[in-house]
């Protein structure tokens, strides 16, 4: 992986990146500064790009230059735009569209990664068959888990551990929606997810659960906005509400922590159970309205209030990026470099981050 540079460029490779941002030849070549004829060229295979340029490449389509020079699969075909008038990836801001090719990038690097060390990735979600209910299939997977009717204390962690990639990117703003989350099972990869790093900690842990509910019934690769109701998105919101909050324990929790059933509880009741699931407040208090334990409209009289308030929980110490990466994708990458698979400046570019800030997280690395 450190002698890219003597290899050749796959023509293939530099369409797959171009297309993946919904770029056309033209807006490559007047980002380069150079001529359509040129790009053209280098796409069919008639010349090679010079090594500057091939940096700036990578760069504009937001790839480390390895993948130009070997077979990588593209990002999936159908990618399900679930937003109001935008159906293709041309039709999403260039600056969202860095971000999904981001994503596939760091799903591509953790799988080069894991095949380097020799420590292939075990996928032990298996996507279902038959027709589930929402309830019916969280019950399936919290059992199949071992979960019993407990709060999930770290949801990442154990879906990471059935073999998805999960990365938590911040996703800027789309007009008239907001963008949670994409989920695809990638043929390659396998199944990724990728999480919107805006939202508060509980609302990233209700999109998780709301992509796994995707990828366990096998949907097509999405891009989800909670606010759409289309019946996959409302099957995977009810889903994520049951995996997340199981009512036994909810319901003995409503009447430890506020009282009987019916009982009106404050935003400081709210606060608490909704800490103890590592959900939103608006999450919970949805869930509530749905097992009949506070009246229905509660949630919507007080939600403009709750949407202010940024997080419910306090989160982990630490630099910002090592969470938005994962544990296991940053400990991955560190023992590949260590192990002379990776350069520094792969690892600063996997990571995100300026070289010597990387140096500083290798040497500590070591202690």
């Amino acid at each position: 992986m450190t002698n890219e540079h003597m290899a050749r460029v796959i023509p293939d490779q530099l369409i797959k990146a171009r297309k993946s941002l919904g770029l056309e030849p033209k807006e490559t070549a007047d980002s380069l500064g150079i001529s359509v004829d040129e790009v053209t060229k280098w796409e069919r295979g008639i010349l090679e790009p010079p090594l500057e340029h091939l940096w700036s490449l990578a760069e504009l389509y937001q790839r480390s230059t390895d993948y130009f020079l070997r077979q990588a699969p593209a990002l999936p075909e159908h990618l399900s735009f679930r937003l109001e008038r935008r159906k293709v990836m041309q039709d999403l801001p260039p600056e969202v569209r860095r971000v999904i090719v981001r994503f596939e990038e760091l799903c591509r690097a953790e799988a080069e990664i894991e095949e380097a060390l020799q420590k292939p990735r075990k996928i032990l979600i298996r996507r279902v068959t038959g027709d589930y209910s929402p309830q019916e299939l969280a019950d399936k997977e919290r059992k199949r888990l071992g979960l019993d009717e407990q709060p999930i204390r770290d949801l990442r962690k154990l879906l990471t551990n059935q073999g998805i990639r999960i990365f938590v990117l911040p996703i800027p703003d789309i007009p008239a929606n907001e963008l949670s989350g994409l989920s695809w099972w990638h043929d390659a990869y396998g199944p990724c997810v990728l999480v919107n790093s805006h939202n508060n900690l509980g609302r990233r842990s209700f999109t998780i659960a709301h992509e796994y509910a995707h990828l366990l019934r096998a949907d097509p690769p999405t891009v989800c906005a909670f606010m759409l109701d289309i019946p996959e998105e409302r099957f995977a919101h009810q889903f994520a509400a049951v995996f997340l909050m199981p009512a036994t324990d909810l319901k003995k929790s409503f009447v430890e922590l506020v009282g009987p059933y019916g009982s009106l509880p404050s935003d400081q009741d709210l606060g608490r159970l909704a800490n103890r699931y590592r959900v939103s407040l608006e999450a919970m208090g949805i869930r509530l309205e749905d097992l009949r334990l506070i009246p229905e409209g509660t949630t919507t009289s007080h939600i403009v209030e709750w949407e202010r308030r940024q997080k419910h929980y306090g989160g982990r110490k630490g630099p910002i990026w090592k969470h938005q990466l994962g544990e296991e994708f940053v400990s991955l990458a560190l023992a590949a470099h260590s192990e002379g698979h990776i350069s520094l400046s792969k690892l600063s570019q996997y990571f995100g981050q300026d070289v010597r800030t990387v140096t500083k997280v290798v040497e500590e690395s070591r202690h």
